[in-house]
């Protein structure tokens, strides 16, 4: 059955309303170091991660755990004395023990919001009411619908300025929503970050890894021919002027948030809007990729968790099932692709790469989206550099993420709170939601062939197929996520397409 390739611009041309179609084949194969330049017109957000490198073993345990603690405390005292009274409490120990310092230095005038949504964690939330109670704190439980995330993911990915995974991105956007309609704010106080400074997760590296091996090989075949120029492309070093917007070593930083407003007299320039430099991270200035011929493809029918039989003739041009592991397993990392000035240590530089593309983009976006500020204690520079500097030795034990710091925080986090194990969150996706169907009925809506086709860089037919056989699967089938991970983004992307702007 023969097949079209892709529809794309003519080579050396830009495209003239929208994404480039190089920003979309890439974001979709993980072929940049970061994804923040989706939208010249989106304004970007910094991650200023000291540059410091963890100790090789711990000299006094109990030493470093006043010295943590006493950065903690100094950290939060900060914000309360800026006037931020309110946080985001969701039951983990991170949350816990914000809402517990922030008590500690303002006692009787914290207020804690939570989320009440069906995927989140049980344990969690009864964990949050607990804390309100112990630390005085007025609890604000925000109640947020199923029926209302499919409605509202247009909304959030506008706000977020860049690709949505699932649907915690979305609950996250209408929690902010809800919030400062119930009146919070306008500053709030969030855990986001913990995890990255603090190696909150054993193993989530090599889990970022084999994630974004599953969606390399999904993306192989929704963008048909263009498939290994990416895989070539990952080799290619970066051009000058594509570097992570690094802040020189020595320069103080305030804090992470998404006002663009320094606390306390902290240096402009954490959320500062940074002028486009005009650069392509892929290295082509932004042309579109050269379209193969038919002959040239070598059929894929094997490819056995992604196609399941199905438009088997309209294979990327790859190799075979028994090759593309291989393959896959040795291409760079997105953290690791190359960059004007990595930073010293794959910790950092994941760290940076999950916080930018991923976590805080509903955090800070979203916010402020409804007019709220954001702020992030835990990457505030003086934790930061103490956490960041912590030997690995102290921070996992006996299974636990953070060890160092829930012993730090005992005196202010409860035992069954600031020790219960940290609870995998699933990857919610519409195969599993309550409201199944209305998500379902959403991707119809929006790719369509005439959406996908408006993204240029997309195997249509292929595309379609997969959705197709998508929409056969069961929750529990191991194939879900990394599908929904695929069909989120391509939403996203044919979202943003149809709300661009046509450049000058």
């Amino acid at each position: 059955m023969p097949t079209r390739p892709p529809k794309a611009s003519p080579q050396g041309r830009t495209p003239t309303r929208g994404l480039s179609p190089r920003a979309v084949s890439d974001l979709l194969f993980h072929a940049r170091a970061s994804n923040a330049g989706l939208r010249p017109e989106a304004v970007p957000f910094d991650v200023p991660l000291p540059r410091v490198i963890r100790e090789p073993a711990a000299r006094d345990e109990e030493g470093l755990s006043a010295r943590l603690l006493s950065a903690w405390s100094d950290t939060v005292r900060a914000h309360v004395e800026a006037g931020t009274h309110e946080v985001s409490l969701s039951g983990g120990v991170d949350s816990a023990a914000m809402c517990a310092m922030a008590a500690r230095h303002a006692p009787g005038r914290v207020r804690a919001w939570t989320m009440d949504v069906h995927f989140a964690d049980a344990v969690e939330r009864s964990n949050a009411r607990r804390m309100a109670k112990v630390t005085g704190a007025e609890l604000v439980d925000v109640l947020i619908p199923d029926a209302v995330l499919p409605d509202l993911f247009e909304r959030a990915v506008l706000a977020n300025q860049t690709v949505i995974l699932n649907a915690r991105a979305v609950a996250s956007y209408a929690f902010y929503l809800e919030a400062r309609r119930q009146g919070a704010g306008p500053v709030l106080l969030s855990g986001a970050g913990a995890d990255e400074v603090l190696q909150g997760t054993p193993g989530a590296i090599a889990s970022a890894k084999a994630r974004v091996d599953e969606d390399r090989t999904l993306a192989m075949r929704a963008l048909g021919f263009e498939g290994m120029r990416l895989v070539d492309n990952l080799r290619a070093p970066f051009p000058a002027g594509s570097r992570d917007h690094e802040t020189p070593p020595g320069v103080a930083r305030g804090a992470v948030d998404n006002s663009g407003r320094p606390l306390h007299g902290a240096p402009r320039g954490d959320q500062e809007p940074k002028p486009s430099t005009g650069h392509f991270p892929s290295g082509d200035g932004g042309r579109d990729q050269a379209v193969g011929r038919r002959e040239d493809s070598t059929p894929v029918d094997n490819l056995r968790t992604v196609s399941g039989g199905l438009n088997s003739d309209h294979a990327s041009r790859a190799p075979p099932v028994d090759n593309l592991g291989t393959v896959l397993a040795s291409l760079p990392a997105p953290w690791d692709l190359p960059s004007e000035e990595a930073l010293p240590s794959e910790e950092l530089r994941y760290a940076k790469w999950v916080l930018t593309e991923l976590i805080l983009p509903p955090e800070l976006r979203g916010a402020r989206a409804h007019g709220l500020t954001v702020r992030t204690p835990y990457l505030d520079e003086g934790f930061a550099r103490v956490a960041l500097a912590l030997p690995e030795s102290v921070l996992m034990r006996e299974g636990f993420g953070k060890w160092l710091f829930r012993h730090a925080v005992r005196s202010l986090v409860p035992d069954e709170v600031r020790l219960a194990r940290k609870t995998p969150r699933y990857g919610h996706t519409a195969l599993s939601s309550p409201v199944r169907e209305r998500w379902l009925e959403l991707y119809r809506a929006w790719l369509s062939p005439a959406r996908l086709d408006s993204l240029q860089v997309i195997d249509t037919q292929a595309m379609l197929g997969l959705l197709t056989r998508y929409f056969r699967l069961s929750p529990d089938d191991e194939q879900a996520g990394p599908m929904d991970r695929l069909l989120m983004r391509l939403m996203s992307l044919a979202m943003l397409q149809a709300h661009s702007k046509a450049p000058p």
